[in-house]
C-alpha cells in the first residue's frame, strides 16, 4: 500500500528507448534525490510511489553526490559516554585472586568495554563498580 503523504515528482519519465527502458528528466531526478536526502524519508517508499526500482533510485542518489543512511541509523540516539575518575588503591593480594593472562569483555547498550592482558581481581572489581554506578 502506498503512503498517501508522499508527493509525486511530476514529469519524471520523458519517454522510452528502443530497448523499452525509460528516459528520465534530469531536473525531476535531482528533485527526487533531494527528497531522498530529507530526514525520515524512506528511499524504498519513494521508489515504490514513483514506480521505480529502489536500486535504481539508490544509484541516482550515489551519482548525484548524496548519501542516504539506512532509516534505523537516523532514529538511533546514542548518548555520549562520560569518563569517570577512577582511584585505584593498592590491590589486595591473596592466593585465590591471582592475575590471569587473557581478556574480559563487557557488552553494554552504549558500547563494549574490553580489558586485555593480565587482569587483577581488584582492578576488575573497580571497573565493574564504575559501570554499575552509571547504570
Amino acid at each position: 500500500m502506498l503512503d498517501p503523504k508522499i508527493e509525486l515528482v511530476p514529469n519524471l519519465v520523458r519517454g522510452q528507448r528502443r530497448d523499452g527502458r525509460c528516459k528520465y528528466d534530469k531536473s525531476a531526478k535531482r528533485e527526487l534525490v533531494r527528497r531522498c536526502l530529507e530526514p525520515g524519508v524512506s528511499l524504498a517508499g519513494l521508489a515504490l510511489a514513483h514506480g521505480l526500482n529502489a536500486n535504481l533510485l539508490r544509484k541516482w542518489v550515489d551519482a548525484l553526490g548524496g548519501r542516504v543512511r539506512p532509516r534505523r541509523a537516523r532514529s538511533l540516539s546514542v548518548p555520549q559516554a562520560a569518563l569517570l575518575p577512577v582511584k585505584v588503591n593498592e590491590p589486595v593480594r591473596s592466593d585465590t585472586a591471582l592475575p590471569v593472562e587473557g581478556y574480559v569483555e563487557i557488552v553494554l547498550a552504549s558500547g563494549t568495554i574490553r580489558v586485555h592482558g593480565r587482569i587483577e581481581a581488584q582492578l576488575l572489581r573497580t571497573v565493574l563498580d564504575c559501570v554499575a554506578s552509571r547504570a
